[in-house]
């Protein structure tokens, strides 16, 4: 009996421990159920903070609306314009300069674009217009956001007006048109590849500009044999110089550390009439009209006038195109030697050329010096930023 009741009691003991680990494991497995739940219940509270959150910014942005810049602005018009006349290429102008505009309402009608006051809001009334016009490379885009006092689209011509002047450096206006004068004016332009400066405002409002520093190498004028001297001395008929071939070549130009244009560029530039008629060494007019009795028409890009480089200087004694004050206060002087377009008179094969010095010199074609290009910046350009100074050049749109 006292055997049986130890092994009894034995097994009474081992029964109890065993109860007590399936116990245990049995709290364990339901607090962990527990944390679970509570884990989940948590996670749900906090996606659906997460969903409400974005639903309250959702509905808000309805109402308040996107804030767009007047950049931005201009960018959707631009956009929406382009939008439109892909679908209705019929209504883009065909010739030319010829020029076509399209409102804002018509592309928000069009479903081109949402009505202004969903980009505004109530509080700003704003209106608008495309303009579209061929010149040569393609379209040309502007846009004309109104914003009344709180903005309205600027044109870099406006901008340069703006700023006359009647003595000192600066802006000059002369007749019809405007030129910059002196040795220090603010008249630096950045496009996308190069550094140009603004020599003058046209009496038709668009811009000519010359390379401003140096992108290019030295070349004759023309190299080819003149029969009248007897040499391969160059004749100093523009129209069929080499330098004209030449300047083709720099405008087309895409290498990428060559190229002075980009396609951007090249988009906002206009066709214009080059002016290559002859001067005499004596010769006192400052107004082109000796340079423009002969023109080549529709050209892309070309080289300055005698004319327009003595009207870049202040100095009073820069009477003829070769006398050395024509140096004096002149922005336009360089460390370099450059080709004008304006050839010699009365001889075939000589042509006006700048030294380092600033000094105008007759040179035979055949010389070297650096073709510094003009190109005429179409009148509708937009301004983006800048003061016209080396540090902060005009940008345009």
């Amino acid at each position: 009996m006292a055997t049986n009741f130890k092994v009894g009691s034995f097994n009474a003991i081992d029964t109890s421990e065993e109860n007590v680990k399936k116990s245990s494991k049995s709290n364990k497995s339901g607090q962990n159920l527990d944390l679970k739940k509570r884990l989940l219940f948590l996670g749900g509270i906090i996606l659906g903070v997460v969903v409400v959150l974005f639903l309250v910014l959702y509905l808000i942005s309805l109402f308040v609306g996107k804030n767009y810049s007047y950049d931005d602005l201009e960018t959707i018009m631009i956009n929406a314009a382009e939008a439109y006349f892909e679908n209705h290429p019929k209504k883009l102008p065909q010739n030319e300069n010829q020029r076509v505009e399209i409102d804002v309402e018509t592309l928000a009608a069009s479903e081109y674009m949402d009505p202004m006051i969903e980009y505004t809001g109530e509080e700003l009334t704003c209106t608008g217009k495309v303009s579209v016009q061929t010149n040569g490379d393609g379209y040309m885009y502007v846009p004309h956001l109104d914003c009344g006092d709180e903005y309205v689209t600027q044109s870099l011509t406006e901008v340069i007006e703006s700023d006359v002047v009647t003595e000192g450096y600066g802006l000059y206006q002369v007749g019809d048109s405007y030129h910059y004068r002196g040795e220090e004016v603010n008249n630096y332009l950045q496009l996308d590849n190069s550094l140009w400066r603004i020599v003058k405002v046209t009496s038709d409002g668009d811009i000519m500009l010359i390379l401003g520093e140096d992108y290019t190498q030295s070349v004759p004028w023309d190299n080819r044999y003149n029969s009248q001297v007897g040499y391969n001395i160059g004749i100093n008929t523009y129209s069929a110089s080499r330098i004209k071939d030449t300047l083709s070549e720099l405008y087309e130009n895409n290498e990428e550390e060559e190229a002075i244009l980009s396609d951007e560029d090249r988009s906002k530039l206009v066709n214009f009439n080059l002016c290559t008629g002859k001067r005499s060494m004596t010769d006192t007019t400052t107004d082109n009209s000796v340079e423009c009795s002969e023109t080549l028409e529709g050209q892309k890009i070309g080289l300055l006038t005698a004319a327009d480089y003595m009207m870049a200087s202040v100095d009073a004694n820069c009477t003829t195109i070769t006398n050395r004050s024509c140096q004096n206060y002149n922005y336009l002087v360089s460390s370099y030697s450059w080709w004008l377009v304006t050839a010699v008179s009365d001889v075939t094969n000589y042509v006006y050329g700048v030294n380092s010095t600033g000094v105008v010199e007759d040179s035979t074609a055949a010389s070297y010096m650096r073709p510094r290009a003009v190109v005429m910046l179409d009148k509708n350009v937009l301004f983006k930023s800048g003061k016209g100074t080396y540090e902060k050049p005009y940008k345009i749109k």
